[in-house]
């Protein structure tokens, strides 16, 4: 009995000091391990309805994974392309339940058709909670291939929630093998080109594929089949972006704008949204010019975690997996409020472009949508090279003149029935972008050209922020009054031009691009018959004073080489006259001119002798040149300053309405944008301002609480910003984007 107890004794002290070895050896630190933390958790839409009914645990057989290819046979369904989960018992994270993905054989199944009892499935299915005619079209779209393209999505989520099911729950416990995981990859792929088109299933699925690549494929460079500018796909990109900083690497332009994109605090506004091609590419080289090869940025210290979104409901907790340890500068903020900035440039000049395409009657590919685009996005439309040639060979000698009618067909238009102030912008504003300048441009000359007339063309142009000076404005108005003098006997001598070139030479007030366009429209005025329609009526209610004026400045023009024959003499009398002039003030305002000025030959009536008027006794006679410059500059400058807003409006061809308002009389307060929507509309609108992005189901509720449908909600404030704006407020879709700045645009439109 001695013996029995000692034994006994001697193993309870053995067990008691193996306990206290074992504690000793446990508590000492392993070495660290890099990793990142991967958690799974439920979607956001299984939040939203609260916590997850917990039923007893399932019990029965338990299911078995049928790899693609394999066959089963469900309630005389036969599948045969495997890729399901089929049994009794498979309990998801959780612990309690069975997960969603599973397909139980034992369940009562109804015949159905893949497109019907879309209106019994739950937002979240569960195989094992649907109707049994819901089954039954699932399960026939299983067994037909899974292609049925009318199919209800709900659908497609049961079979997508298997192969997550398979790749990130069973997949690091089994070690799911490459070929398996070619196989799932592939099956996702071939559902996003039938199914892609809900946004919903190609968010969740994008996401699936990226996620598979930084788990098992995070080596190798991304596959092309990925997108990163999902914002599903956030957690996954953040891989890609550490990457290229732990390396040292340049971020890329095309990475950078993924990395704004997708961070949670910003957000694309309508014209990068609505124009996603041109946007890029201005982004992109806008980009390179300001950061080369691109941004550099130094690792940081916050490790990276990832937290992977799952469509099932039967998929939460955590996961921990060995990959390469990196940083997380998708966190960072500096780098991305120098990327904010240029998003927000490149935005802002695509606004008018994309507001011209927000209505649907538009052409994107039209005259006037290019004319909109900027400089170097209109340089790469498919005819720009020919064109740029054709400019080039006309200005091979300064400006070149160009018939109008060919020059819309050169940017491939056909020609308007009338060149209106708009068209002669549209125009403008393309040749400018194929890096030249023409002459008239309404926006600089107040002139528009004509159908049947030319332009003229010179290299260069005048830039985008091209603001002429007063200087430029003026000698504008007597270039063309020159012009018209000129062409008083139809006969223009290289002498007459060389003097008004040289009005332009040897101004020191303007600079050189200014004389370039000067030179231009000086060019085209010499070229063109300067029509003095309507001119009569409109100086009819200029004073005396201002019509003396601009009697001084056409004599000074006249006088410009120095002699005024009998046969202009004649003519200006006629020009006079035209002008509402007095036709005997010619001779008159001859005589003032040569008082003040060199010796002038005037011819006063073919009959008569032509005779010098002597110039007063000054201290030396200037060169000519200098003398046409300073004195015509001088002698004018008061009178043009006095009509300097006459004359422009006189020769303008911008025939814009004018409406006179009386001070006097009261005005009423204009009605507010908003007042043409009835009070459950404009309550839409004001909550939809809140926010920039809605969830449909969100959209539902707000709706339903407002007594609105969304569809029909939506479209009456498109409609209303199309009437205020000339574009659409709200992008449908799922989710929603709301364009707040272009609201509160319309908002202080008053």
């Amino acid at each position: 009995m001695e013996v029995i107890i000692g034994i006994v004794i001697g193993i309870i002290t053995f067990y008691i000091i193996y306990q206290l070895v074992k504690g000793t050896s446990s508590s000492k630190k392993l070495p660290a391990q890099p990793e990142i933390t991967v958690r799974f958790e439920v979607s956001d839409h299984s939040r939203d309805r609260g916590e997850i009914e917990r039923y007893e645990r399932p019990s029965g057989k338990p299911a078995k994974w049928y790899s693609a290819g394999q066959s089963v046979n469900v309630q005389g369904y036969d599948i045969t392309g495997g890729l399901i989960y089929v049994g009794e018992t498979l309990i998801d994270t959780s612990g309690y339940n069975n997960d969603a993905c599973l397909i139980n054989p034992k369940l009562k199944v109804s015949p159905a058709e893949p497109w019907d009892g879309g209106d019994e499935m739950d937002y979240w299915p569960q195989y094992g909670r649907i109707s049994a005619r819901c089954r039954g079209a699932y399960l026939k779209w299983l067994a037909s291939g899974r292609s049925e393209p009318e199919t209800n999505i709900g659908y497609v989520f049961l079979f997508f929630y298997g192969l997550e099911r398979r790749l990130f729950v069973d997949g690091p416990k089994e070690a799911v093998p490459e070929r398996e995981r070619t196989e799932i990859v592939q099956e996702v792929n071939r559902l996003l080109k039938i199914y892609g088109g809900n946004r919903s299933f190609r968010g969740y699925a994008s996401n699936f594929l990226a996620m598979e690549w930084v788990l098992y494929q995070s080596d190798k460079p991304v596959p092309s089949y990925l997108d990163f500018n999902d914002r599903y796909c956030s957690e996954p990109f953040q891989v890609v972006l550490a990457q290229y900083v732990a390396a040292g690497k340049p971020i890329p332009a095309e990475i950078s704008l993924q990395w704004i994109i997708l961070h949670p605090e910003f957000g694309l506004r309508t014209p990068a949204r609505r124009c996603v091609k041109e946007f890029r590419e201005l982004f992109v080289r806008r980009y390179k010019q300001q950061f080369g090869e691109g941004l550099l940025i130094k690792p940081n210290k916050t490790p990276l975690k990832l937290e992977y979104r799952a469509a099932s409901s039967s998929i939460r907790g955590n996961l921990n997996l060995n990959v390469p340890e990196l940083p997380n500068p998708f966190i960072l903020t500096a780098p991305l409020k120098k990327l904010s900035a240029l998003v927000e440039e490149c935005t802002l000049e695509l606004e008018q472009y994309s507001r011209f395409l927000g209505r649907k009657e538009n052409d994107p590919n039209s005259l006037a949508a290019l004319a909109l685009l900027p400089k170097e996005l209109m340089q790469q439309a498919p005819a720009a090279k020919k064109i740029q040639s054709h400019f080039a060979q006309a200005c091979t000698n300064g400006a070149g003149l160009i018939n109008v009618e060919r020059l819309y067909e050169s940017f491939g238009e056909k020609a308007p029935l009338q060149i209106g102030k708009k068209e002669s912008e549209n125009l403008a504003m393309l040749v400018e972008g194929m890096g030249f300048g023409m002459a008239p441009d309404i926006r600089f000359h107040n002139m528009k050209p004509t159908l049947d007339g030319k332009v003229a063309i010179f290299p260069k142009g005048h830039g985008v922020d091209f603001r002429p000076s007063r200087e430029y404005r003026t000698l504008a108005t007597i270039l063309r009054l020159g012009a018209m003098v000129s062409q008083i006997d139809d006969d223009l001598s290289p002498a007459e031009e060389a003097i008004l070139q040289r009005l332009i030479y040897e101004n020191r007030d303007l600079i050189q691009l200014e004389k370039e366009s000067l030179l231009a429209l000086l060019h085209w005025c010499l070229n063109t018959p300067q029509g003095i329609a309507g001119i009569k009526q409109r100086l009819a209610e200029v004073s005396s004073v201002e019509k003396t004026a601009i009697s001084h400045i056409l004599i000074s023009v006249a006088y410009a080489d120095g002699r005024i024959d009998p046969k202009e003499v004649k003519q200006l009398e006629k020009l006079y006259t035209t002008l509402g002039l007095n036709k005997e003030q010619v001779t008159s305002d001859l005589h003032t001119l040569a008082a003040a000025s060199e010796p002038v030959t005037v011819g006063l009536r073919d009959s008569e002798p032509s005779f010098s008027i002597p110039k007063p006794k000054l201290e030396s006679v200037k060169p000519m040149g200098f003398s046409l410059n300073e004195e015509l500059i001088r002698i004018r400058e008061e009178e043009t300053r006095q009509v300097k807003g006459v004359l422009e409006e006189i020769f303008s061809d911008q025939d814009e309405e004018r409406t006179d308002v009386d001070v006097s009389m009261p005005t009423s307060q204009p009605a507010t944008p908003l007042s043409s929507l009835d009070q459950a509309h404009q309550n839409f609108f004001h909550r939809l301002l809140k926010q920039e992005t809605w969830e449909r189901s969100s959209l539902h509720e707000l709706c339903k609480e407002l007594g609105l449908m969304v569809d029909g909600a939506m479209e009456v404030l498109n409609e209303w910003a199309f009437d205020n704006a000339s574009a659409p407020l709200i992008d449908d879709g799922d989710p929603v984007f709301v364009d707040v700045t272009l609201a509160k645009e319309i908002l202080n439109v008053q």
